[in-house]
């Protein structure tokens, strides 16, 4: 058995005792309920709520079945979920560092290369697991509550939104090579995510360099079938940042003086 399995099955031991494998995929299920059942039942609701003042009339807009599915990746896996993603992962890597595991594990002849790598590919499985139950749930209610929507667009625009994760999980591991506290790693992370986030709302054609214009490019593939320009370009900027990123790590661990167990 190789170190990296070895490695991976520690990740696999470690989210099962922290039962990430169950809460992870259940918060993304709730997300993806709440986007079609808020859209579809939001005027009952406000029936129930006691309606608005008298005089004052609100016209919701009619939102279609690609539009809904949209919104579960811009009004909550971009918001809350953006959140619970870094939440999950903000101690991966601060956690060793602090408890010496890591200084151990690398004493056993692991590089740093395979430890990141290792924390890289099993949390992107968690994350891909959870993120596609998750939309596959809204997808459900979706069709059930408004109409069916090409499986093929949705395929293909949660694909592009899932290079938008990867790169938020590498940043994430970044910044925890970084600092030691995961209070600061969750701040920072959150606050530097959000921020790319709503720098897309500026448009602009420096948004092709951003990995968080991908979720304009998914929405846009769900909605239309057709990509926005310049999509090939901002996955390849996306994909070297997340290059950059595990290579920030390792430097950033290379230099450390590690506690011992």
């Amino acid at each position: 058995m190789n170190r990296f399995t070895v490695l991976m099955k520690k990740e696999w031991l470690d989210a099962k005792r922290s039962y990430k494998i169950l809460w992870l995929p259940v918060v993304f299920i709730f997300l993806g309920i709440l986007q079609p059942l808020s859209s579809f039942y939001l005027p009952e609701i406000l029936k129930i709520a006691g309606g608005l003042p008298d005089g004052m009339a609100i016209t919701l807009p009619e939102l279609t079945a690609d539009e809904v599915l949209a919104g579960v990746l811009t009004n909550q896996f971009d918001q809350m979920g953006l959140i619970v993603i870094v939440i999950a992962t903000m101690g991966i890597v601060v956690s060793d560092k602090t408890n010496g595991m890591l200084a151990f594990i690398l004493t056993r002849d692991t590089t740093l290369t395979e430890y990141l790598l290792s924390k890289l590919f099993g949390h992107a499985a968690m994350i891909a697991g959870s993120v596609f139950i998750g939309y596959l749930t809204a997808v459900f209610y979706t069709f059930y509550l408004y109409q069916a929507v090409s499986l093929v667009r949705i395929a293909a625009g949660l694909g592009v939104y899932y290079i938008w994760c990867l790169f938020m999980l590498t940043f994430v591991i970044a910044i925890g090579a970084l600092l030691v506290r995961t209070s600061a790693i969750a701040l920072l992370s959150v606050f530097v995510l959000i921020l790319m986030k709503t720098v897309t709302l500026l448009g602009g054609g420096f948004q092709i360099l951003n990995p968080a214009h991908l979720t304009n490019q998914a929405v846009s593939i769900i909605t239309s079938g057709n990509t926005l320009p310049h999509l090939l370009t901002t996955i390849i900027v996306t994909i070297l940042l997340i290059v950059f990123c595990l290579i920030f790590a390792t430097l950033c661990l290379s230099r450390k003086e590690l506690p011992s167990m």
